[in-house]
């Protein structure tokens, strides 16, 4: 039974190797190490003891994990988004004009084209919002757009809830990568405090981000839909938005084709010169 119970810890992790090939080709003295561990297993078993029989089926599979999971595939976790804590600037507190605070949100795509802005103020008990759409990546142009007061009720609850998870939001972790997706941006001007709080919250719901995740829904709550600034779909933004770059980039390949296209008549001309100048002396 020892014997047995040593060899099914390698057989275990034989078929793991199979699995995962480009993974083991530096690990192959971890095999031995849960022959070992069987053999001293196999040596306490007692065939009379029922928990050891349970053992037999569990230790192995329990050894292969601790082993992957803490030598191949250590899990390594990345800090998500950023938040950016700051005093507000002087020239900040001088335009805030009696508000209390205010809080900006962008949501656009992974190119940061695509961008719908929203700002919403608070004086005293009163709301007050702006909105504002850019289709390619260019500056924001919300400060030309007018504010308005925020009459609905649900929507300044959600505003009041959305400042306290700013404040309150703490850093998050995340193991997997998002190679696109969207960006959401926010930010916290608290002018009684003196303080801002500015917060990347990008591709949060790909990861499964909780904290993020409700401040990305109490965002969308007060963002318009994108059918109210406009008519086309992602994919005709995307591609008005790569018109000018597909045009540049047409340019320098243009460019590049005509200096090959000089040098090449320039080494023509000399090698024809030299020709020349050989049969002369000849």
């Amino acid at each position: 039974m020892w014997l047995a119970v040593a060899y099914i810890f390698p057989a275990v992790l034989l078929v793991g190797f199979s699995l995962t090939q480009t993974l083991f080709t530096n690990h192959c003295v971890l095999v031995f190490i849960p022959y070992f561990v069987g053999m001293a297993l196999g040596n306490m078993f007692n065939a009379s003891k029922k928990l050891h029989w349970v053992l037999v089926p569990i230790m192995p599979l329990l050894t292969y994990s601790v082993i992957v999971f803490a030598f191949i595939y250590p899990p390594v976790f990345y800090p998500f988004g950023e938040i950016v804590d700051e005093p507000l600037q002087n020239d900040e507190l001088q335009v805030a004009q009696n508000v209390d605070y205010e809080i900006e949100m962008v949501h656009e795509d992974a190119w940061w084209n695509d961008s719908r802005i929203v700002a919403i103020r608070t004086r005293n008990d009163s709301v007050f919002y702006r909105a504002a759409y850019r289709m390619c990546r260019v500056e924001s142009n919300i400060d030309s757009t007018q504010w308005l007061p925020l009459n609905s009720e649900k929507a300044s609850n959600v505003v009041e809830s959305l400042k306290n998870s700013i404040e309150k939001y703490e850093q998050e972790y995340y193991s997997d990568e998002v190679w696109d997706g969207y960006s959401l941006r926010v930010s916290l001007k608290d002018y009684k405090r003196k303080i801002s709080r500015r917060l990347d919250l990008s591709n949060a719901s790909a990861l499964g981000l909780r904290g993020a995740m409700a401040i990305e829904k109490m965002v969308l709550d007060l963002i318009p839909p994108r059918e109210i600034f406009t008519t086309l779909s992602y994919d005709e933004v995307a591609e008005k938005c790569n018109e000018p770059r597909n045009a540049f980039a047409d340019s320098v390949m243009l460019d590049r084709q005509n200096n090959t296209d000089l040098e090449q008549v320039k080494d023509s001309k000399q090698k024809d010169s030299l020709e020349l100048n050989n049969s002369e002396e000849k």
